[in-house]
């Protein structure tokens, strides 16, 4: 594990464009915060109010047009809720690629539009589809058989069909509407680097197979190379982007550790085992859970064995995680999920406690 001290600062001008076209403020967070029975400590605070100061500014200095900044920026319908937007027209086409941004936003658009059609067909589909060529290109008419495969509107197919034909056109819109918040977040490296300093020290004295279990419970193969990057305006998200040479790149959000302790040191056993119920009172997931009891398994194998789509069981898989009884693991364009054992044998006896009053 390389633990990188700079942003990816197209991810997050990318994730800020993403956020305001979902309607995402970080009132809602420090709400959430104020909620919980713990006090935050002033680390988090002092994050939250540095991420309130610049995308107040940013909001005033780069302002765009509702319809546009829906357009690019804004979530497509059926896909998993989310915060950031990385299920936008401009997160498909850029997030692929963002290793090859390097501080010229004219030269990437330029670079961005130019690639075919087959390689941003590829790019568009590791988004949401992890078993893809390794030759990351994808023909037409495998590209269409995916697109139609899922389980979202047709509104949203048409969409994904119509991004990879006009994919130039959008690339060079959406680098219009980046390129005055990437000149911002450039100017304000250093107050961003500044801000990430406790959270990247916190990184560089974790074990790696520590970290990981903790951030993301996902487990490292150890043959491969993680670059972990912070994450600010994802402050509370990881992402993983997998690159051409077989390293992984790791953005995690620099509040998500706190932010999780703060949550989980403020539920009694009780609150846990209730959370638990709620999450399994879905029968996809508990079927899900108990499929998992006697092997590993990946998302298409999942989305084959009950009939859902990828990006639903991508879902269900999330909030499984969240709740600490799955855990998965990346091998190659692969996630393996498989049941935590030693989370599951907690949450039993932390029933048996609440009800067997022998």
């Amino acid at each position: 594990m390389e633990v990188c001290n700079h942003f990816d600062i197209l991810l997050e001008a990318l994730t800020c464009l993403g956020r305001r076209a979902a309607g995402r403020d970080w009132n809602a967070m420090a709400q959430r915060i104020a909620q919980q029975s713990n006090l935050p400590s002033a680390e988090l605070l002092e994050v939250l109010g540095v991420l309130q100061h610049l995308t107040d500014e940013l909001d005033l200095l780069c302002p765009l047009e509702e319809p546009l900044l829906k357009e690019l920026f804004g979530d497509l319908e059926g896909f998993p809720h989310n915060t950031i937007g990385s299920a936008s027209r401009a997160f498909f086409l850029l997030y692929p690629i963002l290793d090859q941004y390097q501080g010229d936003p004219a030269e990437f658009a330029r670079l961005a539009a130019a690639r075919d059609g087959e390689q941003v067909a590829w790019g568009i589909a590791s988004i949401f589809e992890e078993d893809l060529p390794a030759s990351r290109r994808l023909s037409p008419q495998q590209y269409l058989d995916l697109i139609l495969s899922l389980a979202v509107p047709d509104s949203t197919r048409m969409a994904l069909l119509a991004l990879s034909r006009n994919y130039a056109q959008v690339t060079i819109r959406a680098m219009d509407c980046l390129t005055p918040v990437l000149d911002y977040l450039t100017g304000h490296q250093p107050l961003m680097e500044q801000t990430a300093r406790p959270f990247l020290q916190s990184c560089a004295q974790t074990p790696p197979e520590q970290f990981f279990a903790q951030l993301s419970r996902m487990t490292p193969e150890s043959n491969v190379t993680y670059l972990v990057y912070p994450f600010l305006f994802g402050a509370d998200t990881v992402l993983t982007l997998p690159l051409s040479d077989g390293r992984v790149r790791f953005y995690c959000g620099v509040l998500r550790r706190e932010l999780q302790n703060l949550v989980s040191g403020s539920n009694s056993a009780q609150d846990q085992v209730c959370e638990i119920y709620r999450l399994l009172g879905d029968p996809t997931r508990f079927y899900i859970l108990c499929y998992l009891r006697g092997h590993n398994a990946y998302v298409q194998e999942l989305s084959h064995q009950f009939g859902l789509s990828r990006n639903t069981i991508h879902h269900h898989m999330n909030k499984l995680m969240d709740c600490g009884l799955v855990h998965c693991m990346v091998h190659g364009n692969r996630m393996y999920y498989s049941l935590d054992q030693e989370r599951m044998q907690l949450f039993l006896k932390r029933q048996k406690l609440l009800f067997d009053q022998r």
